[in-house]
């Protein structure tokens, strides 16, 4: 988000001519900005490659599996392919919101169209139907109500069931992307999605990538090694999201005679262990400060009948676990006497195969709590809870909605117990611990994981203000663990971020090494191209940072990669062909004056001066409605 500029510079700007101004903005549009990523400062110098490593560190060996059906050979069939053995159980699993994770849009069974303004970035937002089609529409008009900018895309996927809101994606050239606008069911009305609240919000430009969909899908990969063009392997969280990849029990399955003998070609969670039984359920319903995968895991390796401290390290802060999250149950579960002096798991209460929804879910609850709870131990005056909880709920007390990190909602707490005092938010940074046992772990892979739980922790509402605190604290570690043998690639990604204002060179030389490895994720190979890019600009080599940027901007679609791409080649020369870069940046995000100054000063020196005028007055408006 674009800070807005003291008094004094707007009246200094205003005294400015015409040309003077887009110059500013063409400075403004290269120079480093202070509230962006690291990534994307252009204060870079030459790169260098850092040290030699000084050994290696085995990838973290896994525990292992009875389960056949956990092995790389293992394959997914989907859910259709379950139906013909196991009809009972999907028309139960029909009635559970996993089975509405993910679905295209149908329009006739979406809320009505509707129109609402966001004040604090003077934009309208439309919802309506077009050729049979739900369309979302974002427009920012000026004092006379002439269109300024505007967007409009066909909406391709409904996440969630709709129990609590309804949030939407749109594709766009095989990008996947999240809309801003989001249905509140509770409201019954349109809004802005969660966390776009703001004036300078990301728009249409939210990357809905690999780990978004890895829970609110049956799986899904990128495609064609771009960060946010995902191929869906189902929609709905089906069969094979808890029981595991499939094909070996159909093989099983497959002739006349009935196999003898144990099945290990599929996982019944309900025949595992607890920790085995929780790993499936946590693996999306955890929802700790920070979560890290294990160097050597992707985000699609976990399978049922696997710990899940075979892939990733969960993290809390230190003082502050009973701060509210959506998906925080488990830690919050886990600190209840209900679950320590029991054998409780999550399918005590949430049967995901249950013959029939509840028509009474106060008394179906209060039911599963009666079966170990004596309504007579209740503390609580039975006038008092007449009063308050009619139903006589014990959810309502023993597990309260609370604050979460969504905005507009509530969730039921899973801290079973009594709750007085509303949890506060912190004030001053807390440290971060492991939840589970990490001593099976080399010290540089811890090291390398709670740095990343400190880089992941300052994305987390709530705790973002704490995201430069954590940076630092980073730092050292991911050091550290590089000199102890660490190279893969999302360490050298991420040491080359941080260290990118501290030592160019050294930070290009990290870049380097990531684009090297074999394994690197799309992601971290942007943020490499984008840090090499850099430091090819900050040393005046404007030509040679054009060839990163132009592989950056196939891998993610993402306005300030085409704007710096336009800078590039404006800078080096080539204005023609900057033009085409800022068109591609506006494209994306017209509502950003950058942009609009950039492709000005492309026409200005190309000679056009009707295009000149037009897009730097453009620029002087937006960049000037941003102060107000």
């Amino acid at each position: 988000m674009t800070p807005r500029s003291s008094a004094r510079l707007r009246a200094a700007l205003l005294a400015l001519p015409l040309v003077a101004l887009i110059g500013y903005f063409v400075w403004q549009a290269v120079r480093p900005d202070p509230n962006s990523d690291p990534t994307t400062s252009a204060s870079a110098a030459s790169p260098s490659s850092p040290s030699a490593p000084p050994g290696s560190v085995p990838i973290p060996p896994f525990a292992g599996s009875e389960y056949l059906n956990t092995k790389p050979d293992a394959g997914f069939v989907g859910t259709a392919a379950c139906v013909g053995c196991h009809k009972t159980n999907h028309q139960s699993y029909l009635l559970t919101a996993h089975s509405q994770a993910l679905a295209d849009v149908d329009p006739d069974r979406e809320p009505p169209d509707a129109t609402f303004e966001h004040k604090p970035s003077g934009r309208t937002y439309r919802v309506y139907r077009e050729g049979g089609k739900l369309r979302h529409e974002e427009t920012l008009k000026d004092a006379k109500g002439k269109v300024v900018a505007k967007l409009d895309y066909p909406v391709r996927y409904l996440v969630g069931s709709g129990h609590f809101c309804r949030t939407y994606l749109i594709e766009v050239d095989g990008f996947l992307l999240e809309s801003p606008i989001t249905y509140y069911a509770g409201r019954k009305q349109y809004d802005l999605s969660p966390g776009y609240d703001f004036a300078q919000h990301w728009s249409f430009e939210r990357q809905v990538t690999q780990g978004c969909l890895k829970c609110h899908s049956g799986g899904a990969v990128n495609a064609g090694g771009a960060v946010h063009k995902l191929a869906i392997r189902e929609q709905a969280v089906g069969c094979e999201s808890c029981h595991g990849p499939g094909s070996k029990h159909a093989e099983r399955y497959k002739g006349n005679a009935a196999p003898t003998g144990p099945d290990l070609t599929i996982v019944n969670p309900a025949k595992l262990s607890r920790p085995l039984l929780e790993a499936v359920c946590a693996e999306c319903h955890l929802g700790a400060v920070a979560s890290v995968r294990l160097r050597g895991r992707g985000p699609d390796d976990f399978r049922p009948g696997m710990p899940l401290s075979d892939h990733r390290v969960d993290y809390r802060a230190v003082g502050n676990s009973d701060r509210m999250t959506v998906t925080g149950h488990f830690e919050q579960l886990r600190q209840s006497k209900c679950y320590t002096n029991s054998d409780m798991t999550c399918i005590t209460c949430h049967d995901p195969h249950a013959k029939q929804k509840p028509k009474d879910v106060a008394a179906h609850h209060r039911q599963q709590c009666l079966t170990c709870h004596e309504p007579a131990r209740c503390k609580a005056p039975a006038d008092s809870r007449a009063k308050t909880t009619p139903a006589d709920n014990c959810v309502t007390c023993h597990m309260p909605k609370g604050d979460t990190d969504i905005p507009h909602l509530a969730f039921s707490h899973h801290r079973i117990g009594i709750h007085t005092a509303k949890p506060q938010p912190p004030t001053t940074a807390p440290t971060l611990e492991p939840i589970g046992d990490v001593s099976h772990l080399s010290e540089a892979d811890n090291l390398r994981n709670l740095a990343l739980a400190y880089l992941q922790a300052g994305e987390k509402q709530g705790y973002e203000k704490f995201a430069a605190k954590f940076q630092d604290r980073a730092l050292p570690l991911l050091e550290k663990a590089y000199a102890l043998g660490l190279r893969d690639p999302e360490t050298t990604q991420w040491l080359a971020q941080l260290t990118l204002p501290r030592d160019p060179r050294k930070a290009a030389g990290y870049a380097k090494e990531t684009l090297a490895a074999k394994d690197a994720h799309p992601e971290m190979r942007a943020y490499a191209l984008m840090v090499t890019a850099n430091a090819d600009f900050g040393a005046g080599r404007y030509k040679e940072a054009v060839a990163p940027l132009k592989e950056l901007v196939q891998i993610r679609r993402q306005a300030d990669d085409w704007r710096f791409l336009g800078d590039c080649y404006l800078l080096g020369g080539d204005a023609r062909e900057s033009v085409g870069a800022y068109k591609q940046a506006l494209d994306i995000r017209p509502f950003r004056p950058k942009n609009h100054a950039g492709l000005a000063e492309a026409y200005r020196r190309l000679g056009d001066a009707a295009k000149f005028r037009e897009q730097s007055a453009l620029a002087q408006w937006l960049q000037f409605r941003q102060q107000e």
